[in-house]
């Protein structure tokens, strides 16, 4: 009867044998199995926002909503499909009644907003006026353009205008980096502090809505 076969390992010229060889191939083999599905896993959820950041938003919600007295200096830019033109602009708002100042528009030289919170008034520098219950209507008659006055009045203070469900994200701090309402898309690159202790407001704010886009630089707030 022939002897038995036998197998031995190979061992190569380090000393180390096949037989370990594959077994430490197939090891890595699962890690990196598993690394990937980790990976995989991660990309197909997104991240869920921490609660700090929401219960920084809700305290920090309920004091801007209380900041109904204040005044924004600074510069606006708005481009409508291919025209565009900038102003200086003064706002000062006083509860429900505002008070918007623009230098320069379109050469006009000045125009002036003006509403109590029912009825709106507009003047140019050449001495037309009108009046109407919605502000958004009469600068698209001044100016030629539809500007969001009624939801700036909150998303100049970092606030969704009330009435429609937002879309929001905000950072760990609770301050809006983006807002989705009506139609619009508005993003905040900047906060610059103010002389309230501990509130930083928007200085610099971005708004998009097709082929519109309106942007805001406030160089100075007063409360």
């Amino acid at each position: 009867m022939p002897p038995p076969l036998v197998f031995s390992e190979y061992h190569g010229r380090d000393g180390e044998s096949v037989v370990d060889h594959d077994q430490r191939d197939k090891k890595f083999h699962w890690i990196d199995v598993i690394l990937t599905l980790t990976l995989l896993s991660g990309c197909a959820t997104s991240p869920t926002p921490p609660l700090e950041s929401a219960v920084a938003w809700t305290a920090r919600q309920a004091v801007l909503t209380q900041l109904t007295t204040w005044r924004a200096d600074g510069r606006i830019g708005v481009v409508n499909g291919q025209d565009g033109w900038h102003a200086s602009f003064q706002w000062a708002q006083q509860g429900p009644g505002y008070r918007i100042d623009l230098s320069g528009p379109l050469g006009q030289g000045r125009v002036l907003v003006e509403s109590d919170g029912s009825q709106a008034r507009i003047q140019t520098q050449d001495g037309q006026s009108w009046a109407a219950p919605d502000a958004d209507d009469l600068l698209e008659r001044a100016l030629g353009v539809r500007l969001p006055v009624n939801g700036l009045r909150y998303w100049a203070r970092g606030l969704p205008e009330p009435g429609s469900t937002p879309v929001l994200q905000t950072d760990a701090s609770g301050r809006l980096i983006r807002l989705e309402q009506q139609g619009w898309v508005i993003e905040y690159p900047a906060y610059a502090p103010t002389s309230r202790l501990n509130l930083d407001l928007p200085e610099r704010i971005v708004a998009r809505r097709r082929d519109l886009s309106v942007k805001l630089v406030i160089e100075q707030w007063t409360l």
